[in-house]
């Protein structure tokens, strides 16, 4: 057993790929919501009433990028020394980052000028 509270050297992997797999899982599940032309709100973040979009695939593409680099980072480990400002900077970012995907559905009607969009899938009628 190890002392001094340090964790099992797989723990960190397993504790970055398991998030990083639910993620794909919605991804997933809002690709085929998309696909079925489904209307669906995403209340990932809370009560939202903006429907699923491809802003939502985009944030969970961000989103499963950044963890395939801190998974990168953590199989790769690190012998740096942390200092208090690369932290404060790191936990500046994080937070900005945190904001940004959080209000994803506010800045996306933001900049939505209301107009209808194609929905680029053509659908054949019965013959």
């Amino acid at each position: 057993m190890r002392r001094g509270g340090a964790a099992h050297p797989g723990t960190r992997r397993r504790a970055r790929v398991r998030p990083d797999t639910a993620t794909a899982a919605f991804t997933a599940g809002i690709l085929r919501t998309l696909r079925t032309g489904t209307k669906a709100s995403c209340a990932c973040f809370g009560a939202s009433t903006a429907p699923i979009g491809r802003r939502h695939v985009i944030r969970n593409g961000v989103l499963l990028v950044l963890a395939a680099f801190g998974l990168a980072a953590a199989l790769a480990g690190t012998s740096a020394p942390t200092q208090a400002a690369g932290v404060l900077i790191a936990a500046f970012g994080a937070l900005v980052g945190a904001l940004l995907v959080i209000f994803t559905d506010e800045l996306g009607t933001l900049f939505d000028d209301g107009a209808p969009r194609p929905s680029g899938r053509v659908r054949r009628s019965a013959p």
